[in-house]
C-alpha cells in the first residue's frame, strides 16, 4: 500500500529545507533574498531593507508532499523505478492553486512545484544536513504541466504528477514532463534579472494585476459555480467577492502606514501563502 508522505515528513519542514537552499543557491549567484513570512501582516514594517525600485524578481515555491508507491494502477505503466512517487493537482479548479501559480509565472514571477524524491524523516534529515534536500527533489513547472496537457490535447481537470529520481509524467495518460534542476533555479532568476530590466515593484504590481485576471489562464470546462456543494460553502471567488476582498485588504495595509509597493508585497505574499506557496523576493547585491 502507498505511503503517505504527509505522515513521515513535516511539509513544514520540508518547505523549509527547500527554501534555505534556495535561498543559499541565489546568494551564491550574487542575489539577495528575502521570503515573505505571515508575521510580517501584523507587524509595522517589514524589518528588511527590499529594494521595489531597483532590478528584482519574485520567486513562488509550491511544496507538495504526495505518496510513495511501488505499483501503478491502471496500466499503461510509464517508464519507472522503484520506489516511485506520486501527487495530484487540479488545473481546472476556479481560483485555485494551480490557476494562481500558473498566472503568476505567465506575468513575470518565477514559479516551481517541489516535491520530494524520499520519503522519512530521517533520509530528510541526512539531506538537510548535507544540504542536499533540493538534490533529491522533483522540480517542475506549472508552465510545463500546461505545455504538456495542451500539447497532446488534454483537458483541465484532476491530474497526477508521478516521478521517480530521474523522470516525471503527467497523468492519467502517462506523458513526459520536463523537470529542472536543483543548480537550474537560481541560474533562471539570474538570467531573468540579466535580460528584463523591470524593478522587483513593478513584477509585484503585474503579479497583482494577475491575481484579478485568472480566467485568462482557463480551459473550457463544467462552471463549478453550478456545483450545489461549492455554492453551500459560499467560496468567495465563486460569489464574485475575492476583487473586493483584496482590495479590501491592500487599503488595510496602506492604512497602517504602508507604502503602496510594500502594501503590494504583502498583498502577493500572503495569497500565495494561504494556497501554500512560500514567496521569495530577489534582488541583485
Amino acid at each position: 500500500m502507498p505511503i503517505e508522505l504527509h505522515e513521515r515528513l513535516s511539509e513544514f519542514s520540508y518547505g523549509y529545507g527547500v527554501t534555505r537552499e534556495v535561498e543559499k543557491r541565489l546568494e551564491s549567484a550574487g542575489l539577495f533574498t528575502v521570503p515573505f513570512l505571515p508575521s510580517l501582516m501584523h507587524e509595522a514594517s517589514l524589518g528588511f531593507d527590499v529594494g521595489f525600485d531597483v532590478q528584482g524578481a519574485a520567486l513562488m515555491l509550491q511544496f507538495k508532499l504526495g505518496q510513495a508507491l511501488r505499483r501503478f494502477v491502471p496500466a499503461p505503466r510509464p517508464k519507472l523505478g522503484q520506489p516511485f512517487w506520486r501527487y495530484h493537482i487540479d488545473t481546472a479548479e476556479p481560483d485555485g492553486q494551480f490557476e494562481l501559480l500558473l498566472k503568476a509565472e505567465q506575468d513575470g514571477a518565477d514559479v516551481f512545484y517541489v516535491a520530494p524524491i524520499f520519503h522519512d524523516w530521517e533520509e530528510y534529515l541526512g539531506h538537510y544536513e548535507r544540504n542536499e534536500v533540493l538534490e533529491n527533489s522533483l522540480i517542475v513547472t506549472p508552465g510545463g504541466i500546461r505545455s504538456v496537457l495542451q500539447g497532446n490535447g488534454i483537458s483541465d481537470g484532476a491530474h497526477k504528477i508521478v516521478y521517480d529520481a530521474t523522470r516525471a509524467y503527467v497523468c492519467s495518460r502517462p506523458l513526459p514532463l520536463a523537470t529542472v534542476g536543483a543548480r537550474d533555479i537560481a541560474h533562471k532568476v539570474a538570467t531573468r534579472l540579466e535580460v528584463r530590466k523591470i524593478s522587483l515593484g513593478e513584477v509585484l504590481e503585474r503579479i497583482l494585476a494577475g491575481f484579478e485576471r485568472r480566467e485568462a489562464v482557463r480551459q473550457p470546462f463544467r462552471d463549478r459555480r453550478q456545483d450545489s456543494e461549492r455554492i453551500a460553502y459560499r467560496i468567495a471567488s465563486d460569489e464574485g467577492r475575492s476583487t473586493a476582498l483584496r482590495q479590501q485588504r491592500l487599503s488595510r495595509l496602506r492604512a497602517s502606514g504602508r507604502s503602496r509597493e510594500e502594501a503590494v508585497a504583502l498583498l502577493v505574499g500572503a495569497e500565495a501563502w494561504s494556497m501554500g506557496a512560500q514567496l521569495i523576493f530577489v534582488n541583485r547585491k
